[in-house]
């Protein structure tokens, strides 16, 4: 049995009247975030029945599948911006497929962080780590650990049932990337009993927005993208927050087009340039490249798929810029991103 798991259960029923916990997901979550924390909450319950969870992030839900499976699924989120005296309303903090540094702010500590990434932490008491292919996988050991068992023809447990697939599902590309372990194995066959077959089409049959398409044209302009040796490097200009998850689907589309082997989508999303990264390649550890290339503290990930989120301080444009001037430093943007992911993947330290 995971240590942690053991150390975090003594400490919550050591703790009985402390009752108030957060579970806290990355900035934009996704099917393994939120599922992870669905489970982890009806871990929780049982060791206290009076526990109260809430499910807190920091950015938005932007991507058209995590809306469906929120909406779907009836999950409520909470954004951490909406909770005055972040600190003093909760007992205990928790992450899940995230760590705390990336977050939450720099004062609060967590009981336990639960994480697939090749990550570190200094501010949580208790940590799980494994290099499996979702978090989601991890929480449903934990549910056979406490022998914790989903019970046929119960709504609410083939809910948390249908989240943890859907979150191993899209982690792994449906089990198919190189980081899928014997755990997402055993995690999938053993959930597909319990899932409600209805939601689970929904979810993974979400609606595409319009505006996707528009994006990929967008991209596909010949000044917008460059192919080298197996390397596609695209830009798609400014975006909002609630159509950065384009990027993602971009990177992944790009990846396994015939001849490129990594890709990198990117664009300005407020004050940040966005990238996300995607390769087929088996020697590639996007990991380590993406920090490489923007700096390990702006970029991590996981095998196969990477993200990186560079600040552009003084040079964000500001909301009386000109159009002129926005295109100017989009211009410079992307002109430095291009010349930068090439260099280094060219093998130029």
């Amino acid at each position: 049995m995971s240590n942690s798991l053991l150390d975090c259960k003594q400490v919550i029923q050591e703790n009985l009247s402390k009752t108030k916990i957060a579970i806290v997901l990355h900035c934009n979550p996704d099917p393994d975030c939120i599922s992870s924390a669905m489970g982890f909450e009806k871990i929780l319950k049982v060791w206290n029945s009076d526990i109260q969870c809430t499910y807190l992030y920091s950015g938005e839900i932007a991507h058209p599948q995590n809306k469906t499976l929120v909406n779907v699924l009836n999950i409520n989120l909470t954004n951490i911006t909406e909770i005055e005296n972040l600190k003093e309303q909760y007992d205990f903090f928790i992450t899940v497929d995230i760590m705390p540094e990336r977050c939450l702010p720099e004062d609060i500590e967590c009981l336990m962080s639960v994480d697939h990434h090749r990550v570190e932490t200094k501010r949580s008491k208790f940590t799980d780590i494994r290099f499996v292919g979702a978090t989601a996988s991890i929480i449903w050991d934990y549910l056979q650990q406490e022998n914790i068992e989903f019970q046929d023809n119960d709504d609410e447990d083939a809910i948390i049932a249908t989240a943890l697939l859907i979150g191993i599902k899209t982690d792994t590309a449906n089990l198919t990337t190189e980081n899928v372990a014997e755990l997402d194995w055993k995690a999938s066959q053993s959930l597909m009993g319990f899932v409600n077959r209805r939601y689970l089409s929904s979810i993974e049959n979400y609606p595409i927005p319009p505006y996707y398409f528009e994006l990929r044209r967008q991209l596909d302009k010949e000044e917008n993208f460059k192919i080298d040796n197996g390397v596609f490097v695209g830009g798609i200009g400014y975006i909002t927050q609630t159509k950065r998850d384009a990027l993602s689907n971009m990177a992944d589309e790009r990846a396994r087009v015939e001849g490129i082997e990594t890709a990198f989508i990117f664009a300005i999303v407020d004050d940040c340039i966005e990238v996300s990264v995607r390769s087929v390649g088996l020697a590639v550890d996007v990991n380590a490249l993406s920090q490489k290339i923007f700096g390990k503290q702006y970029a991590g990930g996981k095998q196969g798929a990477a993200a990186g989120k560079v600040p552009l301080g003084f040079l964000s444009p500001h909301a009386h810029s000109s159009e002129e001037v926005k295109d100017k430093i989009w211009e410079a943007v992307k002109s430095f991103m291009m010349d930068k992911i090439f260099h280094v993947m060219s093998g130029n330290a």
